[in-house]
């Protein structure tokens, strides 16, 4: 026992008592360079922590808006929430969602209370009895004295239980905007005192001993007192949800929802659980961490009690919080981001109780409709289901990516002895793709975009160059992310998704994309950044590649999908003579890559996948117009394979999305012998398929082309396109020529339009609607030629 060493400066908060804990620690071999590395300001912490040794980081999402309904009106209201499990916060905005669109919830508070239970032991049962007594005839007295002791907690009522020889007596206080533990833990120990010598001088009767709790309070515990009696706020939350939402919203129906509530409730029963509700702990959480609240009373606070009723052709929905251990004031709410999190909810300070109770209730009760719902329809099992092997591998770290490693790739740019350094850096900022932000729901292996610098000689001088790994997901982790987000919309769509994923474009996309960058950059093309090598290893599942990065500064353009009034005349038709030099390029099966499989798109094969994507494109659709838009999507699907086969157009390697999301504009650069000139720059080619080149056009018109344009500006870039091809062939007549335009749109639409929409029930992309508007309009255009 001598030799227990004891931690150097336990009771400060100090720089120089910290700095002693973090030796200590390291001369015991113990690395904690992460956590000493906080920014916490020490002089604020003094009462929340002892033995201060630095911080973690829990990232915080955002919930909401969510419609609030209350006795001055409505209004719309945000959360933060903390948390580490995916999915959590996306499933708080569907139920927010659905609430908000069903007409918004409202609450209202029963009680707010905390409770001490002091203990007395005698030495027998009618020592007990007259101290009870005694205890009622003094509660005037006693409340006196506890509220000497603190200007929030006001003592309601003293319950005395008498146990054998033993009296506990709950003390229940009403503590305003605190949490209030410790301001009656404080009022209490004084009152007791107070009665230990006043009980025993009057009544010449000795308590043998007394202790400030004797665990009837149940302070951070779960018990039926608390359910019944209350201990924190005791709030109730409630809306209605139209059949609708729940229709269009949840992915499921009223029927289904009440049909399960009701046996899943018995169980309940059966297993003796604490209230009913299906994981109201994660919403308490994730709040709780947000606003500095006491993390100890998550479990007690978390007793929900859901309720599901028919009403009308919709349901009444109510959560009831009756133990919410919670406070605007006091505890970790001073602190400076917690302090943000509660002035987001308008929450933080006095008087303000009632109204964040409301609000956690409210927001609780979205993760449980939007869970329950989830569960009922099946998504909640899709979204977990397994796609295909397991099996360990062991995957790329990023501690790996050193110069030795990156020597490896671009041995055939630079010697190793000429590259001097190698840096993983933040400065460049770089977004993912749609694909790799959904692979990386299903995947923890390193995936996307990673910014390095490098230092190398080039003709005796030093040079710094700044360029960008790419490491692919393979094809079946992206139809896994794909699987997640249509499980989360309609399970049959995620069921077909797995049917056909050969059949998709995304099958192969790890390995296709770094063969046609390989094919592309052997054959000297220049309308791609500078493609600097890559590296796979099969058996750890690596495919990487590393490319220039295009600095904004050196851009005319780049993710412009939103801005399409930015493009020029001049640099719509350089995109596009600079992908039709692709498409000419690998018209030749010779000139195609010959180890990596590029399919030709036949989506006929797909219709039951395809004619699912427009099904819930027209259930969504607002308007009777617009359904009967959307239906013409089902017909243009049935005549694919007839159309296709009569066009009389060549096939070749297509890029199959492109659009102003993944082509650059690179200033022009005076004096410069290549590139005196604005060119384009086009990169991520991993869904490239073999199709008519008329798809990547039209693709690209519908992005570039502003709302409303004008047919001759059609006419002009179509025109431009098939001149391209007319010097080369002669023989090629345009109005064949016209109808690749009229089916690529269709087959855009159906495939890629589709998913746009679908997947915008789950996160909108802006530029969905604009596109599919100028597709439509498009197809009208040459359809009437």
């Amino acid at each position: 026992m001598e030799n227990i060493p004891i931690i150097p400066g336990r009771g400060l908060i100090l720089p120089s008592a910290i700095k002693m804990r973090h030796d200590y620690l390291e001369s015991e071999g113990h690395k904690i360079n992460s956590i000493s590395d906080y920014q916490l300001n020490i002089s604020e912490i003094q009462n929340n922590i002892e033995s201060f040794i630095g911080s973690v980081e829990i990232p915080l999402g955002i919930v909401g808006p969510l419609l609030y309904k209350h006795d001055k009106g409505e209004e719309l209201v945000y959360t933060a929430a903390g948390t580490l499990e995916g999915a959590m916060v996306a499933s708080m905005n569907r139920g927010a969602k659905a609430i908000s669109q069903s007409g918004g919830f409202n609450a209202a508070i029963l009680h707010q209370r905390m409770v001490r239970a002091p203990l007395f032991i005698f030495s027998d049962l009618n020592n007990a009895k007259i101290f009870l007594q005694w205890i009622g005839k003094n509660f005037r007295l006693i409340k006196e004295i506890t509220s000497n002791y603190s200007n929030h907690a006001k003592l309601l009522e003293i319950k005395p239980i008498m146990i054998g020889k033993g009296v506990h007596l709950k003390f229940v206080y009403s503590t305003g905007d605190a949490s209030g533990q410790n301001m009656t833990t404080t009022c209490t120990w004084h009152a007791i005192l107070w009665i230990a010598e006043t009980f025993q001088n009057e009544t010449e009767i000795s308590i043998e001993r007394f202790t400030l709790e004797g665990n009837g309070a149940s302070d951070k515990k779960i018990s039926q007192y608390s359910i019944l009696e209350g201990r924190g706020v005791h709030v109730t939350a409630e809306c209605n949800l139209t059949d609708e939402v729940i229709r269009k919203v949840l992915r499921t129906t009223a029927d289904d929802m009440l049909a399960f509530y009701h046996s899943s409730k018995a169980m309940a029963t059966i297993d003796g659980m604490m209230g009913y509700n299906i994981n109201v702990a994660n919403a308490i959480a994730a709040i709780f961490v947000a606003t500095g609240q006491d993390l100890g009373s998550i479990h007690e606070s978390a007793i929900g009690i859901l309720n599901l009723e028919k009403a009308g052709d919709g349901l009444y929905v109510s959560l009831n919080l009756p133990a919410l251990v919670i406070g605007t004031i006091g505890g970790g709410t001073h602190l400076q981001k917690q302090r943000e999190s509660l002035e987001l909810m308008r929450c933080f300070g006095s008087r303000k109780i009632n109204r964040f109770a409301s609000l956690i209730a409210g927001f609780s009760m979205a993760l449980e409709i939007s869970t329950y719902a989830a569960i009922v329809s099946g998504a909640f099992a899709k979204a977990h289901e397994k796609l295909g092997r397991n099996k360990p591998v062991n995957w790329l770290l990023k501690s790996e990516i050193n110069k030795l490693f990156i020597s490896k790739i671009i041995d055939n740019k630079i010697s190793n002895n000429e590259l001097i350094s190698m840096e993983i850096t933040n400065q460049m900022l770089i977004e993912n793709g749609i694909i790799t932000n959904l692979t990386n729901k299903i995947s923890k292996k390193l995936i996307g975009f990673i910014p390095i610098t490098i230092e190398y000689i080039e003709n005796q001088k030093n040079v710094h160059q700044q360029l960008i790994i790419k490491s692919k997901a393979l094809d079946l982790e992206v139809i896994k992310g794909l699987h997640l987000l249509a499980a989360n919309i309609d399970t049959q769509l995620a069921d077909l998704i797995s049917t056909h994923k050969e059949k998709m474009e995304y099958w192969n996309c790890h390995q296709k994309e770094i063969a046609l960058y390989q094919a592309l950059s052997q054959n000297n093309y220049k309308y791609m950044p500078h493609f600097w090598g890559s590296f796979v290893d099969q058996s750890r599942e690596i495919y990487i590649f590393l490319q220039e990065y295009l600095h904004p500064s050196g851009l005319v353009h780049i993710n412009t999908q939103k801005q399409p009034e930015v493009w020029t005349k001049q640099q719509i038709e350089k995109v596009i003579s600079a992908i039709t030099e692709v498409h000419q390029y690998f018209e030749s099966p010779s000139n195609r890559p010959a180890d990596v499989e590029i399919k030709e798109f036949k989506p006929w094969e797909s219709k039951p996948l395809y004619a699912q994507f427009i099904s819930i494109m027209i259930k969504e659709a607002s308007g009777t117009n617009m359904q009967l838009t959307l239906m013409k999507l089902l017909l243009f699907l049935e005549e694919f394979e007839e159309e296709f086969i009569l066009l009389k157009i060549p096939k070749t390697i297509i890029h199959n999305d492109f659009n102003s999301r993944n082509i650059a504009i690179r200033k022009a650069i005076p004096n410069h012998i290549s590139q005196n000139e604005e060119i384009p720059c086009i990169y991520d080619w991993e869904l490239a398929v073999v199709n008519i080149p008329h798809r990547d056009i039209v693709e690209f018109l519908s992005f570039v082309l502003v709302d409303g344009f004008q047919t001759e500006d059609l006419n002009h870039f179509l025109s431009f396109h098939f001149s391209l091809y007319k010097t080369m062939d002669d023989s090629l007549v345009e109005s064949d020529w016209k109808q690749g335009y009229i089916y690529a749109l269709k087959e855009f639409l159906v495939t890629r339009v589709s998913f746009y929409e679908v997947a915008g029930i789950h996160a909108r992309y802006a530029f969905s609607e604009r596109i599919m508007k100028n597709s439509f309009r498009m197809l009208e255009i040459l359809s009437a030629i």
